[in-house]
């Protein structure tokens, strides 16, 4: 494979003392560009590449650059413009990389009429993210327009009829408004948080609470979702392994992100597992779910900003978030969070919060 090559510099080039054909400064500066992970291609006033540091050859996928015509090349050849100035041009060109596709950029400078400067970066991950991100405006409308759907067709019922309205049909409107309002509750919680992780603002106020307590208020934005198909949550709060120090409201929101991440996976008519285990000094939490299960590949980036599994994304709704900020309340209260997977065998969230300090003493005998 080809090496870094300057003009003017060859193996019998000495570089200090008597003799130097270089000053430290270009010395330093060629030593820079080795270093660069970003691909760096001279080329003449034909277009020929005249010098390119290592990084160009890993990014162009080429042996041979020297000598060569720039724009002949696989990828360069195949790129697309997306910006065109006088004497500047940026190009992207896409390649197959492992299970999704990667992205070039190649940025063109003309030097006076001596030729060009080309940089090559790898921005797989900046356009990754930014499909994230498009993506994830377009769930958050739809996971607005859900509920203020619902809750105008309520309302405009209850303009109309309200007067005359069986009881138990009143109470049944009722209902659905507020479970759509708690829905849009639970979805503006999590984008503010979102934020709030963003800014690194984000904070906990823990105090002696019980993991009981936190899924009797969780459950009453995610027993809807239970419903509705007909799946039951069974919950296993084993002796000693209940009261924590933990900020009550979030981690019921945990619990709620988690079973209603369990219910919209998981099949009709399955059960959804919340049981505890003491683990050093700590409690366990468990969420199980009978679902799909994830795959390996991707089990790495659940806790990223809007992602969402390939596998779930298209028969379930979401934003992406609810495992992101799931990390970050854990984290805040001193605890950790895990996932185990077995493909079609189901999905089980794992997460520690310290034991509120009496039970932490009993245990010890103190």
């Amino acid at each position: 494979m080809s090496t870094y090559h300057r003009p003017g510099v060859g193996p019998g080039t000495e570089r200090s003392g008597a003799g130097t054909t270089a000053p430290l400064g270009a010395i330093e500066l060629e030593e820079a560009l080795v270093a660069l992970t970003d691909g760096v291609v001279v080329c003449d006033a034909e277009g020929r590449v005249a010098s390119t540091n290592p990084a160009a050859f890993r990014l162009l996928g080429e042996d041979e650059l020297l000598g060569r015509p720039f724009d002949d090349l696989l990828l360069v050849s195949g790129a697309a413009t997306v910006q065109r100035t006088e004497g500047h041009v940026v190009r992207r060109a896409w390649f197959p990389r492992e299970e999704r596709m990667g992205v070039l950029e190649i940025v063109s400078t003309g030097v006076a009429e001596r030729g060009w400067i080309h940089t090559v970066r790898d921005v797989t991950a900046q356009a990754e993210m930014l499909r994230l991100k498009e993506d994830f405006l377009l769930q958050v409308a739809h996971e607005l327009r859900t509920p203020i759907a619902s809750m105008t067709a309520s309302l405009d019922l209850l303009q109309q009829d309200a007067a005359t309205m069986a009881r138990d049909d009143l109470e049944r409107m009722l209902g659905t408004l507020r479970r759509s309002a708690l829905r849009l509750e639970h979805l503006v919680e999590n984008l503010l948080d979102a934020g709030s992780i963003e800014a690194g603002t984000f904070q906990v106020r823990t105090t002696s609470t019980t993991i009981r307590q936190a899924l009797r208020e969780a459950l009453e934005f995610v027993q809807p979702l239970l419903d509705g198909k007909a799946q039951r949550l069974v919950p296993r709060i084993a002796a000693g392994a209940d009261r924590v120090l933990a900020d009550p409201r979030r981690t019921a929101q945990v619990l709620s992100n988690l079973i209603a991440n369990a219910s919209k996976y998981a099949p009709e008519s399955t059960a959804v597992t919340v049981s505890t285990a003491s683990a050093d000094g700590a409690v366990e939490i468990i969420v199980s779910d009978e679902g799909p299960g994830i795959p390996e590949d991707e089990r790495g980036r659940l806790f990223q900003p809007f992602f969402r599994s390939r596998e779930v994304r298209e028969a379930a709704g979401g934003v992406g978030l609810g495992l992101t900020i799931c990390r970050a309340i854990v984290q805040a209260q001193g605890g950790d969070i895990r996932i185990e997977s077995t493909r079609d065998s189901g999905t089980s969230i794992h997460f520690t919060i310290p034991k509120a300090r009496e039970l932490t003493e009993e245990a010890s005998g103190t």
